[in-house]
């Protein structure tokens, strides 16, 4: 007896339905599949396009407003050297970076302050600089935290459709708990994915405000040393 020979006869034992139902199952698309997880995949759907919208969004700032410019701190070293510091403030402000309104804050109040009234406009302004640089990201940790728990939520609600289809029906079947697995399972999964998506985002728009954060401590600790030489050089 050859293989084909009894695939032939395990199918002619299978009942009717069954190639019925594999026909059915075979034309269900994931999105169809999704939306068995009932009405708590819209809020799991609104948070992960928020997600995406946040974190495309921010990473384009970020990176237009914390690009690194080499020529930026040599440019405004040589004029703070010169003597020109009006020239060198208006030069920072010509430039959109972040290093370049922090550095345009602490020239400008070397006109007339002193050393510590350079570094508390320094701190200020690049304070100010971070919460612009991280406005929006409380959104991503919001999701992260909320969409695994609504995934949950989700699932509870599949195991209450399980129980009342048995309780209606007064039959311990498949059919009875298929309905609440889907639900119960799809919410879990998709509430976990979406929490993935936000929690990643997070800290990988974290990780470039980081070293923005680095180099701006570099960037102002070069700007006081520079300072102070050209006031030396003035007084001596």
């Amino acid at each position: 007896m050859n293989l084909l020979t009894v695939l032939l006869q395990v199918s002619a034992k299978l009942p009717a339905d069954s190639t019925t139902t594999a026909i059915v199952v075979s034309n269900e698309n994931y999105l169809q599949l999704l939306m068995k997880g009932g009405w708590i995949m819209v809020p799991l759907f609104l948070l992960f396009f928020l997600s995406i919208y946040m974190f495309i969004e921010r990473l384009v700032s970020i990176n237009t407003l914390g690009k690194s410019d080499a020529n930026l701190f040599t440019r405004i070293s040589e004029l703070v050297a010169d003597n020109k510091i009006e020239k060198a403030i208006k030069f920072c402000n010509e430039k959109p970076s972040t290093y370049a309104k922090v550095l345009a804050a602490g020239l400008e109040a070397s006109v007339e302050g002193e050393d510590v009234e350079i570094q508390d406009a320094l701190q200020s302004e690049a304070r100010q600089q971070i919460s612009i640089l991280e406005r929006g990201m409380n959104y991503l940790g919001i999701t992260a935290s909320i969409a695994p728990m609504l995934g949950f939520l989700g699932t509870i609600f599949g195991v209450i459709k399980i129980f009342y289809n048995i309780s209606v029906t007064d039959d311990l079947n498949i059919a009875n708990i298929s309905d609440g697995l889907y639900q119960k399972m799809i919410c879990s999964g998709t509430g976990l994915f979406v929490g993935i998506i936000a929690y990643s985002g997070y800290y990988i728009l974290n990780g470039r405000i980081d070293r923005i954060v680095i180099n701006l401590d570099k960037y102002t600790n070069n700007l006081l040393k520079d300072i102070r030489s050209y006031k030396r050089t003035r007084n001596a």
